[in-house]
C-alpha cells in the first residue's frame, strides 16, 4: 500500500503536513549546509592551523559525501522506504554536524563534513521519493514547489548564519544549531511521519558489489574533478583518479547488465520527459550554480565585500530562487514542464549576461538586476526539475530516479567550477601578460590564480600589482560568464528539443 493510499485513507491533516514539511526540510538543511563554512574558513584556518588544501576538502568533502551516494540512497528509498530513509538520514546529519562543531582538529572536521554530504545525499533522494508516494497527487506541484524554495533558502541562509556567526568571531556555534535542529526534525519525523513502504517497493536483498563499484566510482570521478580545480588536469593524481572511476564504473555497468534485478533502471532514459529535466539540471548547475561559486571570490577581493556583505549581496539570488520557487505552483496549470524549464534556463542566461560589464568599482545595486534575473531563473526551474524527476517514473522507482537526478546536479556544479575556474584562470593570465609588461613571470601566474599577497609579497611594486590584479581578474570573470551562458543556452536548446511535445500537450 502507498503511502499516498495511506494518508488518504487516515484523513490525517497533522501528517500531511508532516510530509510536506519533510519535503521542504530535507533540501533546506542540505543546501544550508554545503556553502555555510566558507565565510569561516580563515578563522578555522587561524584556529586548527590548517592550509588551503585542508581548508579545500572541507568544502568539496561534503560534495564527495554527497554525490557519492546519491543513486545508492535513491534505491534504499524505493527498497525500504522513504520515510525510514530520510528518518536516519536526518539523524545522521544532526550527530555528523555536532561532530563537527566539537572537531579537535581538522582531519575530524573533514571527516564530519564528509558524513554531512552522505546524510545530505540520504535527505535529497528521499524527500523527492516522498513528494512521489506520500503526498497525494493534487498536491504534487505545490509540494515540489516548496522542495524548490527550501534549496534557495538553504542557499541563502547558509551563508548568511555562517557570516553573522563570524562577526561574533565564533564559527563553531551555526554547527551545533544546524545538528541540532536536525536532531530535533528527525524526533519529529520520526513520530509523524507515516512509515509506510512504496507500493511495488522491491524487497530483494542489496547486493554489495554493485553499491560499491557505482560509489567508488563516483568518489574518485568527484575527487579528480576537485584536483583538477586545484591544480591541472595532466597532475598524475588527476589521470589516475579519472582512469580509477572509468574502471569502476564500467564494472558497474557490467554488473547491472547481468543483475537480474538492477539497482538502476536505465529504462527512465528513454523518457524524454525525465531526460530532459535531466538535460535542464546539469546545464543550470554547469552554468549559473557554478558560476554563483566562482563569482565570490572576485566580489571579496576585487570588488571588497567582507564574507557578511557577500552573503547580502547574494540575497536578490537566493531571495529570488526562494520566492519564484513558492509562486511556481501556481504557474502548474497555465505553463507546461518544458515551458518552465526553458524559461528558467533563459532568464538564468540573462541574468549572467547583466553581469558581463561587473567592474572592480561595482557596489551592490549595479549587482541587483544580474543577481535577480538569475535567481528568477533558478527559482523557476527548481520545483520543475523535482516534478520530471519523479512525476515521470513509476512511484517504486522515484527514489532511484531522484538520486540519479541529484547525482548528474552535483557532477555538474564539481565539473562546473572547475571548468569556469579555468577558463577565468587562462583569461586573466592573458590580460595580465598584455597589461603587465616587464613584470615577472611569477607574479603574473599568481595573479592568474588569484593569489593577491603572493603576487604583492613578490614585487616590489605592490600597488602596481593589485592594479594589474583587478585588471586580470575582471577579464577573467567575464570570458567566466560568457561560457556560462554558452551553457545554459545549449541546456536549453537540448531540453527543448528533448521535451518536445507529441501529439498530446506534455504537461506535469
Amino acid at each position: 500500500m502507498s503511502a499516498e493510499a495511506d494518508l488518504g485513507r487516515d484523513g490525517s491533516v497533522g501528517r500531511e503536513r508532516a510530509v510536506v514539511a519533510a519535503v521542504a526540510g530535507a533540501p533546506l538543511v542540505a543546501f544550508a549546509a554545503f556553502p555555510m563554512p566558507i565565510p569561516a574558513l580563515p578563522a578555522i584556518s587561524a584556529e586548527l592551523g590548517v592550509g588551503t588544501a585542508e581548508l579545500q576538502l572541507l568544502v568539496s568533502g561534503y560534495a564527495l559525501g554527497l554525490g557519492t551516494l546519491l543513486v545508492l540512497a535513491g534505491v534504499l528509498a524505493d527498497r525500504s522506504g522513504a520515510v525510514r530513509v530520510w528518518v536516519v538520514a536526518m539523524s545522521a546529519f544532526g550527530v555528523c554536524s555536532l561532530g563537527c562543531a566539537v572537531a579537535p582538529a581538522v582531519p575530524a572536521l573533514i571527516a564530519g563534513r564528509i558524513g554531512q554530504g552522505v546524510a545530505g545525499a540520504g535527505l535529497l533522494a528521499a524527500s523527492l521519493a516522498l513528494v512521489a508516494t506520500a503526498v497525494p497527487a493534487p498536491r504534487r506541484p505545490g509540494a515540489a514547489a516548496l522542495w524548490g524554495a527550501a534549496i534557495g533558502a538553504g542557499l541563502a541562509g547558509g551563508p548568511l548564519v555562517g557570516g553573522v556567526s563570524l562577526e561574533f568571531g565564533q564559527w563553531r556555534p551555526v554547527f551545533a544549531g544546524l545538528g541540532l535542529l536536525a536532531l530535533l526534525a528527525a524526533g519529529a519525523g520520526w513520530l509523524l511521519l507515516p512509515a509506510v513502504v512504496p507500493a511495488g517497493g522491491s524487497a530483494a536483498r542489496l547486493e554489495p558489489f554493485g553499491p560499491l563499484t557505482l560509489a567508488g566510482g563516483l568518489a574518485a570521478l568527484i575527487l579528480a574533478v576537485n584536483w583538477a580545480g586545484a591544480g591541472d588536469w595532466t597532475a598524475p593524481r588527476v589521470l589516475g583518479g579519472l582512469l580509477v572511476a572509468a574502471a569502476l564504473l564500467g564494472c558497474f555497468a557490467l554488473v547491472q547488465r547481468r543483475a537480474p534485478e538492477p539497482m538502476l533502471d536505465l529504462a527512465v532514459l528513454r523518457n524524454r520527459q525525465y531526460l530532459g529535466g535531466l538535460v535542464a539540471g546539469l546545464a543550470l548547475a554547469l552554468s549559473a550554480l557554478s558560476m554563483m561559486v566562482v563569482i565570490g571570490p572576485y566580489l571579496q577581493v576585487v570588488v571588497g565585500a567582507s564574507a557578511l556583505v557577500l552573503a547580502l549581496w547574494f540575497l536578490p539570488f537566493s531571495g529570488l530562487a526562494f520566492a519564484v520557487a513558492l509562486l511556481a505552483a501556481r504557474l502548474s496549470p497555465r505553463l507546461s514542464l518544458r515551458a518552465r524549464l526553458v524559461a528558467g534556463l533563459g532568464a538564468a542566461a540573462a541574468g549572467m549576461a547583466a553581469l558581463l560589464p561587473i567592474a572592480p568599482g561595482w557596489t551592490w545595486p549595479a549587482l541587483v538586476p544580474g543577481m535577480a534575473l538569475t535567481g528568477v531563473g533558478v527559482g523557476l526551474a527548481n520545483p520543475a526539475l523535482a516534478i520530471a524527476a519523479v512525476g515521470s517514473v513509476p512511484p517504486e522507482r522515484s527514489g532511484m530516479a531522484a538520486g540519479v537526478a541529484n547525482t548528474a546536479r552535483q557532477m555538474g556544479n564539481a565539473l562546473g567550477i572547475v571548468v569556469l575556474a579555468m577558463a577565468m584562470q587562462v583569461a586573466a593570465i592573458g590580460a595580465a601578460r598584455a597589461a603587465g609588461a616587464g613584470v615577472d613571470a611569477a607574479v603574473l601566474i599568481r595573479i592568474a590564480g588569484g593569489d593577491l599577497p603572493g603576487a604583492r609579497a613578490l614585487s616590489p611594486d605592490p600597488e602596481l600589482v593589485t592594479r594589474l590584479y583587478a585588471a586580470a581578474q575582471t577579464s577573467g570573470v567575464r570570458v567566466a560568464l560568457l561560457v556560462a551562458i554558452a551553457t545554459c543556452l545549449a541546456g536549453l536548446l537540448a531540453t527543448a528539443w528533448l521535451m518536445r511535445p507529441d501529439r498530446r500537450p506534455d504537461r506535469s
